[in-house]
C-alpha cells in the first residue's frame, strides 16, 4: 500500500492485504514450482522480500525492502539468496529487471554486480510509458 514501492516497482493497481495473501497463495500450497520466495527477517520483524522467478529461458531475481533501506540488509539478503540458488538449481546466470527511472534500484544491483545488457522494454504504467532496463550478474564469478 506503499505509494513510493508501488512507482518502484510497477504496482499499477495497489492491493489489499487479502489480495496481496492471495496472490501468494499457489506458491504457499507449493503449486508455483517456478517461484522461490524468502522474507527478509531483521529483529524478529519481516521487512521485505527477495524471490527468484524461473522462465524458462532466463531466472530472474527481485528484492522488495520496505524498512531500514541503506543499512546493507539488502546487499546481505541478496547476497545470501544468490547463493542460495546458485547452490539449490546450478544458476550461473541471473537477471534483473528494473524501471529506468528507478534510480535507487539501480544504483543497488550495479553495487551488487549486475550490468546492463542492453535490452529495453517499454512498459504502460498508470497510463504512461516507461523503460524497463535489464541487468544481468554471472553467480558463476562469485564462487569461484
Amino acid at each position: 500500500m506503499d505509494e513510493e514501492l508501488q512507482q518502484k516497482t510497477g504496482v499499477d493497481v495497489p492491493r489489499t492485504y487479502q489480495q496481496f495473501l492471495q496472490s501468494y497463495d499457489l506458491y504457499f500450497k507449493g503449486e508455483k514450482p517456478d517461484l522461490l520466495l524468502k522474507a527478509i527477517e531483521c529483529d524478529g520483524e519481516i521487512i521485505g522480500k527477495v524471490e527468484l522467478y524461473r522462465a524458462k529461458d532466463r531466472d530472474y531475481i527481485g528484492i522488495v525492502l520496505g524498512d531500514r533501506q541503506r543499512s546493507g540488509i539488502g546487499t546481505k539478503a541478496l547476497q545470501q539468496f544468490i547463493e542460495i540458488i546458485h547452490y539449490r538449481y546450478g544458476i550461473s546466470n541471473i537477471f534483473a529487471e528494473v524501471f529506468e527511472d528507478n534510480d535507487q534500484s539501480l544504483r543497488f544491483f550495479q553495487k551488487n554486480g549486475f550490468e546492463f545488457i542492453g535490452e529495453e522494454v517499454v512498459e504502460w504504467f498508470r497510463g504512461k510509458p516507461r523503460t524497463l532496463i535489464t541487468l544481468k550478474k554471472n553467480v558463476e564469478e562469485a564462487f569461484r
